[in-house]
């Protein structure tokens, strides 16, 4: 399983368009083949930046997904709203029952 752990300072004069835009991104990531969960939301301690979570299963299903016409559409659009660049950690995790 991956895990994806990121984020990416914002603009905040452009926080409503990304939120429009963040709701769509997330919505088709989530009908991807593989994806468990994907999840864009805002920091508290810093609100604007946006946090990102992803997870896959398999990790084979993140590399389709990072090729798909709306994560390349997502990327330009984010990092025209960017105030620096995005930050990423990916972690390939087992699951173990209880």
């Amino acid at each position: 399983m991956l895990y994806v752990y990121g984020g990416i300072p914002v603009d905040p004069t452009r926080r409503d368009e990304v939120v429009t835009a963040a709701i769509a991104f997330q919505q088709a990531c989530l009908a991807e083949e593989g994806c468990l969960e994907y999840n864009l939301s805002w920091n508290v301690s810093e609100p604007d930046f946006l946090r990102l979570i992803e997870v896959w299963e398999p990790t084979e299903a993140h590399a389709v997904h990072t090729q798909q016409p709306h994560v390349q559409e997502w990327t330009t659009f984010i990092s025209g709203a960017a105030t620096a660049p995005p930050t990423f950690t990916k972690y390939v995790v087992d699951v173990v029952g209880d």
